[in-house]
C-alpha cells in the first residue's frame, strides 16, 4: 500500500500539535509553516481531524487547534483512517464493514493474502501512539545533533 500525502501529512500535523502543545491553541498558519505543507492542505486535514473528534478548535484572534485527547490515546492507525479512509491494501481485503464485495471472494487465495497483510498493517499502526512518535522524533533529533557535533 502506498499512503497518499493525506496520510503522511495528517500524521505530521498531529505530531506537530503534540510537539507544540504548550503553545495552547495552534494556528493552521504556524503548523503549515513548521511542516512546510500548504495552508489549504493543513486546513483540510485539521477539519477532518476535528470532525472525527481527535482535534478541537476555537475561534478568535487567539484561537486555533489542539489535540482533543492525550497523545497516548491517539494511534497512527486512527489518524490514517480519518484522513485516508481505509487501511486496506486492496478494496477486497474485507476489513471494512461496508467494503465492496469481491466477486471472487471465497475462491481467491490472493484475497486471503491481502486480508492478512491489511490486518497486520492495521494492528501495527494501531499499536503506535502519537506519544511514541514524539519519542522517536526526539531520538532522531538527538542522534542528528550528536552526529553534527562529532563532525
Amino acid at each position: 500500500m502506498r499512503l497518499s500525502t493525506k496520510g503522511r501529512y495528517g500524521l505530521r500535523v498531529m505530531l506537530d500539535m503534540v510537539l507544540h502543545k504548550d503553545d495552547e491553541w495552534l494556528s493552521v498558519n504556524d503548523i503549515s509553516r513548521r511542516q512546510d505543507i500548504s495552508f489549504p492542505y493543513v486546513e483540510q486535514l485539521v477539519v477532518k481531524l476535528r470532525n472525527a473528534g481527535l482535534v478541537e478548535s476555537t475561534r478568535g484572534p487567539h484561537g486555533g487547534y489542539r489535540l482533543a485527547k492525550p497523545a497516548s490515546e491517539i494511534s497512527a492507525g486512527a489518524v490514517l483512517r480519518i484522513v485516508e479512509g481505509s487501511l486496506e491494501v486492496v478494496f477486497c481485503a474485507g476489513l471494512e464493514k461496508n467494503a465492496q464485495e469481491c466477486k471472487r471472494a471465497g475462491e481467491c487465495a490472493t484475497q486471503l493474502l491481502w486480508t492478512k497483510v491489511s490486518q497486520q498493517m492495521a494492528q501495527l499502526l494501531d499499536s503506535i501512539s502519537l506519544e511514541e512518535l514524539v519519542k522517536w522524533e526526539k531520538e532522531l533529533k538527538e542522534k542528528n545533533l550528536c552526529k553534527q557535533n562529532s563532525d
